[in-house]
């Protein structure tokens, strides 16, 4: 099972390959909103303007969190389902 860190470093690499083909690729993981939910890791991420500096325009709208399955150590991004859901807990935001 990985730990925190190395789901971290997992989500940090496929974040890196996806944005590749992206508009901007100057992209981040919001550390401070990651969070460990069941067997997956969940990492946020944006634009690294607005991480840094606020700036809104750097601001990414409607991307999807990553996810790296603890178990497994595969990530994808998460559905809508799972958004809803973390919205409804009190997760996200």
């Amino acid at each position: 099972m990985l730990d925190r860190k190395e789901a971290q470093e997992r989500a940090d690499r496929f974040l890196a390959v996806q944005s590749r083909t992206w508009p901007s690729s100057n992209v981040r993981l919001d550390l401070e909103y990651c969070f460990i939910e069941g067997d997956r890791f969940i990492a946020p991420y944006d634009g690294i303007g607005f991480l840094d500096h606020g700036d809104e325009d750097a601001r990414l709208g409607g991307n999807m969190p990553i996810y790296v399955d603890l178990n497994t150590g595969e990530c994808g991004f998460i559905t809508m389902a799972d958004v809803d859901d973390f919205y409804a807990r009190g997760l996200f935001g």
